[in-house]
């Protein structure tokens, strides 16, 4: 959940200061990871005179807390001076153990002495019985609570019992130790001017900017043979050595490390992602080695050209980067469509999965696996793709997923979707289906993740960067994308021509139609106020508990229900108010003994073949006092007015565009969104940065 950055020049113009400011830059461009306290280290010159490691922790997220503790600081380095190698590293943390004090933030301390120092993302599972096991051989005091501080003690006691060792050796032998999850960087006062950063399981990317070309070497590793003739022969590479080509001339080599992507825009085009177990060595002579424990494909760790994508910079009329992105979804949904939908021939090619789509036409079954915001993705479209493919189609939460054990095939299709592409618990049950020798898909919004690596083939999203920590845009892309596949797979079937073409039709209106509902933001906050209202008088009623009543049931069915679920999800996530999105159906089977009169309920009865089942939803909460707002379709507001002739008995009903039924759903999240956003403002809530939660769930 946390996002560790570095930065390692040689042949260096930049300051100390001015290297706190870039660490500073980019772990805000990462502080949706973690917000809960921040810090840095850096190689510098002490005001002593002496060379060291001089650390700068906050409490808070990077954007704000983190410089003011700096400007407090300063005084204890040389923040003027340019060094020929300049190296520092940052943290932006979400806690998973101990509170989010100064004693907890990262970087974390072999001692005050520095010998080690270590920013990590992850979660170490066995960090009690190497603390216990540290305290025994060591007598050591531990100063903060957290799984982190074993690792910089333990290379510690590792170069203790081998003072020869090298900065890569003694980080292997910590690596062996250690279970878990987990991406590092370190830095060392032992070793000067380098830092070494390795994985598993976490996400970690160096990005190089280099003034000259960079050589590649692969080492190979020679041993002796069985054969007799031939004493030695070549082993595969265990090693790469990337560095300048031109050393004479000192040119400037830099290199960064972050866990996203987005961190390394604007500094570098330049990438490759660490696979797990590889160890990365930045020397003190501009040049990175990369050992790894297991080749797989070399190209893989080539430095590949990327632009990354960067947070959007637009001019500030947003009130925050939460109504930024749901704002955005106009453009999102044509950039999910682009190049892809072809609406005058009414067919579509997705790029990512042409070559396997004859495999996935064979399949048997499919799986659609996720977490939160993207297993309602899933939800939402599971209906369109059963009807489209003639196949089963199952949607399971990852983690459900995994404790089933369930049997899978080599004839499964095994789609898996994640907005970072790294989600923990998704990637472990992706594992489990690549065992098996499934055939998988990722649906992910970010090139390069774990994901899009470890599967057969996959989507991207198009959705640009997402900073609110409540996904919004990235759930509508993956929804169309869920859709596109759904076509894709069943456009030659003749059967479905017609089908498709509605789709095809409706996906040309759809963004034209969002933009539309966007504009309609006045009638929600209308509704915010209605919802309070009938809250204060339900508390008011409530004799058995003094407490302010938050509850909200949302109402849906069909491809509705998926939206009722995302909504829920939306407002329990930044407005902090019990909000349950349920199957209309499921009222009198248990949910219905909770309304009481004004209880509020919002109720999709859009012109779909469950219209009835919502109006007759509609019926049994009005005839008990409560209080539903209603959205509905456009030319269904006559329908509701026959039905309902006492305008105080829904007094509130939101229309929507007419659309085709899969794609209604798109069309229904965008109110929720924006009524999440505004019930979280109205009660004082921050929207991007909701407590407790953090972006990318990798542990």
């Amino acid at each position: 959940m946390c996002g560790i950055c570095g930065c390692v020049f040689f042949n260096s113009t930049v300051s100390s200061l001015e290297l706190l400011r870039q660490l500073q830059h980019s772990m805000a461009r990462m502080e949706y990871r973690g917000y809960d306290s921040c810090g840095a280290a850096i190689q510098c010159q002490l005001r002593n005179g002496d060379p060291g490691i001089e650390l700068f922790k906050a409490v808070g997220s990077p954007s704000e807390t983190f410089w003011p503790v700096v400007e407090a600081g300063v005084d204890q380095i040389n923040p003027a001076l340019v060094q020929p190698i300049q190296l520092g590293m940052g943290h932006t943390r979400w806690a998973t153990h101990g509170e989010a004090g100064v004693r907890n933030c990262h970087p974390h301390v072999s001692s005050d002495k520095k010998e080690f120092v270590v920013v990590h993302n992850g979660q170490i599972t066995n960090f009690a019985q190497i603390r216990n096991y540290l305290k025994a051989q060591r007598n050591w005091d531990f100063y903060s609570e957290t799984d982190t501080e074993v690792i910089p003690k333990l290379a510690l006691y590792f170069y203790e019992q081998t003072p020869n060792a090298t900065f890569p050796d003694v980080v292997e032998q910590v690596c062996q130790v250690l279970d878990g999850a987990y991406a590092l960087i370190f830095m060392s006062t032992l070793f000067p001017n380098e830092v070494v950063a390795t994985k598993c399981g976490s996400p970690l990317i160096i990005g190089v900017k280099s003034d000259s070309r960079l050589q590649l070497s692969d080492c190979r590793t020679s041993f002796k043979s069985d054969n007799a003739e031939a004493e030695y022969r070549m082993d595969e590479p265990n090693h790469m050595i990337y560095k300048p080509s031109d050393t004479k001339s000192k040119p400037k080599v830099q290199y960064y490390f972050s866990s996203d992507r987005p961190a390394l825009g604007g500094l570098t085009s330049y990438c490759l992602d660490l696979h797990d177990f590889d160890i990365a060595h930045a020397r003190g002579n501009g040049e990175l080695e990369i050992s790894y424990k297991y080749p797989g494909s070399i190209a893989d760790r080539h430095l590949k050209h990327q632009e990354f994508d960067q947070v959007s910079e637009e001019e500030n009329i947003f009130s925050c980067k939460t109504e930024q992105e749901i704002h955005q979804q106009r453009a999102t949904i044509e950039s999910a469509v682009r190049g892809r939908v072809d609406f005058d021939n009414h067919a579509v090619k997705l790029g990512g999965i042409q070559a396997y789509l004859h495999e996935i036409r064979r399949t048997n079954r499919i799986y659609m696996i996720g977490m939160g915001t993207s297993t309602h993705a899933a939800l939402a479209t599971q209906k369109i793709l059963t009807s489209l493919t003639n196949k089963s189609v199952s949607v399971v939460q990852a983690t459900q997923f995994i404790d089933m054990e369930e049997p899978i095939a080599k004839t499964d299709l095994c789609i898996f979707i994640s907005q970072s592409g790294e989600t923990a618990d998704t990637k472990a049950a992706l594992d489990y289906c690549n065992q098996a020798g499934a055939l998988t898909l990722g649906i992910t919004n970010v090139v390069g993740s774990s994901i899009c690596q470890n599967t057969t083939c996959g989507i991207h999203v198009n959705a640009g960067v997402e900073v609110g920590v409540a996904s919004t845009k990235a759930y509508t892309s993956q929804y169309i994308c869920l859709v596109l596949l759904g076509i894709a797979i069943a456009q030659d079937y003749f059967s479905m021509k017609d089908q498709i073409r509605e789709i095809i039709d409706g996906l040309r209106e759809l963004p034209m139609k969002a933009e539309e509902v966007l504009n309609h933001k006045q009638e929600l906050k209308e509704l915010v106020e209605l919802i309070q209202e009938r809250q204060a008088i339900v508390k008011e009623g409530m004799t058995f508990n003094t407490d302010k009543s938050n509850s909200l049931y949302i109402l849906g069915r069909g491809y509705q229900y998926a939206v009722a679920r995302e909504a829920a999800l939306k407002i329990k996530e930044i407005a902090y108010m019990h909000a349950e999105g349920l199957c209309a159906s499921e009222l009198k089977h248990g949910p219905l003994a909770m309304v009481q009169e004004n209880f509020p309920v919002i109720l999709f009865a859009l012109n779909d073949q469950f219209k009835t089942h919502a109006f007759n939803a509609m019926n049994q909460l009005v005839s008990r006092g409560c209080v539903p707002f209603l959205v509905i379709t456009e030319g269904d507001e006559l329908e509701l007015e026959n039905n309902f002739k006492n305008k105080a008995e829904v007094p509130f009903h939101f229309v929507l565009p007419k659309s085709t039924p899969c794609l209604q759903g798109i069309l229904a999240v965008i109110p929720m969104q924006l009524l999440s956003l505004y019930l979280a403002q109205a009660r004082g809530c921050n929207v991007d940065q909701p407590r407790n939660l953090a972006k990318s769930v990798t542990v």
